[in-house]
C-alpha cells in the first residue's frame, strides 16, 4: 500500500462508520501504520461527532458507538458534541475490551 501512497507515508488511516439515528456502527483501519484494525478509536470518534453535528442546525448531538465486534473486541464509546461561541467541541468516553494488564515496580 505505500507505493500506492507514498504522500501519505505512515499517516494514513481509514474510519468508516453506518449511522442509525444516534447508534453508530464504525470500524478503523491504519495498515500503514501497523494498525490492521482498531476496537476503540476515541481520536476518531470524537471528530466524527463534531462532524456529524456541523452537518445540521442542532445546538448538541450525542451518539453511541460500537466499534470492534468484528474482531472479537467489541467497544462502546460514547460521542457527545456541542455548539459553543468558539465552536464546536466534541468529547468521547466508554469501555472496551481488556487486552492486558501490567504492572511496574521502580
Amino acid at each position: 500500500m505505500r507505493e500506492a501512497w507514498p504522500a501519505a507515508g505512515n499517516k494514513l488511516a481509514l474510519h468508516l462508520y453506518a449511522r442509525d439515528g444516534r447508534r453508530v456502527r464504525a470500524r478503523m483501519f491504519s495498515p500503514l501504520s501497523g494498525t490492521i484494525e482498531d476496537p476503540a478509536t476515541g481520536s476518531a470518534n470524537a471528530p466524527l461527532g463534531a462532524l456529524l453535528l456541523s452537518l445540521t442546525q442542532e445546538a448538541a448531538l450525542s451518539i453511541a458507538v460500537v466499534q470492534g465486534a468484528e474482531m472479537g473486541r467489541p467497544s462502546l464509546l460514547h460521542v457527545t458534541a456541542r455548539r459553543g461561541p468558539d465552536g464546536i467541541r466534541a468529547t468521547v468516553g466508554g469501555s472496551c475490551v481488556p487486552v492486558l494488564r501490567g504492572e511496574a515496580t521502580v
